[in-house]
């Protein structure tokens, strides 16, 4: 039996259990915007001249956005990568 309310057993006749990994991976959506929003916060801190523009993340686009933050900082793609890691 499938749950047509979840889009996973809408596209594919799957168990209830399918149902639980849609969940599981829309609490870490959620958690990860929750920790994107900090790091975006430290980052305004650390540098004023950022915008929400420069840091305005879609899912899928992140050389997007690094590409947005090495114009705007001077900084390569990787020194990003770890700054942001380590905030």
């Amino acid at each position: 039996m499938f749950d047509a309310a979840c889009s996973v057993c809408a596209k594919q006749e799957a168990t209830d259990s399918r149902c639980v990994l849609e969940l599981l991976v829309s609490m870490n959506k959620l958690q990860f915007k929750g920790g994107w929003n900090e790091v975006k916060g430290k980052l305004k801190q650390k540098y004023g001249q950022l915008t929400d523009n420069d840091l305005t993340f879609a899912e899928g686009k992140d050389e997007e956005l690094l590409g947005r933050l090495q114009t705007r900082l001077g900084k390569s793609k990787e020194e990003l990568r770890k700054e942001i890691e380590n905030l």
